[in-house]
């Protein structure tokens, strides 16, 4: 009966903490969970971790972190300097041209998260990946997919299932 109770309590702060996710600012200061409940660690799970890093995915997303991390800083020195913008309109502005960045490095993020998922899905086969993407589908946040591409690193579980089992 405890357990009843608290899943009333959290409903509203769910509810509260998502109306203000509508807030843009708010989405890049508070950090997004990867799932409502922790994955068990299947041979899926480990397959695709292991792809990650034979394909050096973490390396190639860092790279691209560093450019867009001197391009914004290229921007924010022309928006000061040729602009005449202040600080505080200068980093508006630069927020506003991060969204696009954002965009693309989500959608790169995207396909190594495709390419790692079908590495795993050879290793382990058809029967353990679709377990997989069964719990990844019932453990998942909803996220819409706009809201994903914007946001999130990993895809939605529906479009990684779709994905691969098409």
């Amino acid at each position: 009966m405890q357990n009843a109770g608290i899943v009333k309590w959290r409903k509203p702060i769910t509810i509260l903490f998502a109306l203000f996710r509508l807030i843009p600012l708010v989405n890049d200061i508070i950090p997004l969970p990867e799932s409502a409940a922790k994955l068990s660690e299947s041979d899926f799970i480990k397959e695709h971790e292991l792809a990650h890093r034979q394909m050096h995915h973490g390396i190639l997303r860092n790279i691209l972190k560093i450019i867009f991390l001197m391009l914004a800083v290229w921007c924010l020195v022309f928006l000061l300097s040729r602009c005449g913008f202040t600080i505080l309109i200068a980093l508006l502005w630069l927020h506003i041209l991060s969204i696009s960045f954002r965009i693309f490095f989500h959608h790169y993020c995207w396909n190594q998260e495709y390419d790692a998922d079908l590495c795993a899905f050879k290793a382990v086969g058809k029967s353990k990946a679709k377990d997989a993407m069964r719990e990844l589908l019932e453990k998942e946040q909803p996220f819409t997919q706009l809201f994903a591409l914007l946001y999130r690193e990993h895809p939605t579980a529906k479009a990684r299932h779709q994905k691969l089992f098409k």
